[in-house]
């Protein structure tokens, strides 16, 4: 039940600023020992995903509306939070994503290991986090079509909120296509910052997005 009012909701979000979506390769699956990492441009590239799969994320505690349907809805998929400011989250946190990608029953886990909001033209550097669990890590690639409407959320200078109110109230569409790529796995001899790197470009190549 939680599965599919995550999905419904984010598909009314979607519709709501009339998203055009075009989703290529295989839908992610539940399986054990995978975790799927994306790049980063705003908080609508969560819901974007969210609408095909419901995938359990680890996000940054909000205040407001968002943080109630993080600790209600999204907490029902399986979702981990974190607190930039307690460091003592950080091992807290780590140890749920561990415990989490070795349940075979628990939703596909995304991390976007950017830790930020990029402008949809680069890449920044990818934390090591998602490719130190010792699992499958699945790229996947968002693309944003920029002549019909800046997705970009630069959260230093607008809220949320007002964010997803500028898509609703725009006369123009929100256009992106989202690759599901090969899964890739640490190779001998590769370090998880390596590893985060070589994803980082097969992301960047696919999207056409700059390093």
């Amino acid at each position: 039940m939680g599965r599919f009012l995550v999905e419904l909701i984010c598909s009314f979000f979607v519709a709501s600023w009339t998203g055009v979506v075009k989703y290529h390769g295989p839908r992610p699956s539940m399986r054990p020992k995978q975790v799927f990492v994306a790049n980063h441009t705003s908080m609508i590239d969560f819901i974007i995903l969210e609408q095909m799969t419901a995938f359990a994320v680890i996000m940054q505690k909000h205040p407001g509306w968002v943080g109630l349907l993080q600790g209600t809805i999204l907490e029902s998929v399986g979702s981990i939070w974190f607190n930039r400011s307690e460091a003592k989250d950080r091992e807290i946190v780590a140890k749920k994503l561990r415990d989490h990608v070795q349940g075979a029953d628990n939703n596909p886990l995304l991390i976007f290991p950017e830790g930020t909001c990029v402008n949809n033209h680069y890449t920044v550097m990818f934390k090591k986090g998602a490719f130190e669990l010792g699992c499958t890590v699945c790229p996947i690639a968002i693309k944003y079509n920029k002549i019909f409407v800046d997705a970009f959320w630069n959260s230093r200078k607008q809220s949320f909120t007002m964010h997803l109110l500028q898509l609703m109230a725009s006369w123009a569409v929100v256009v992106c296509d989202v690759w599901y790529l090969e899964p890739q796995n640490l190779k001998p001899g590769e370090t998880p910052i390596e590893f985060a790197e070589r994803v980082r470009d097969i992301i960047s190549v696919r999207a056409g997005l700059k390093k």
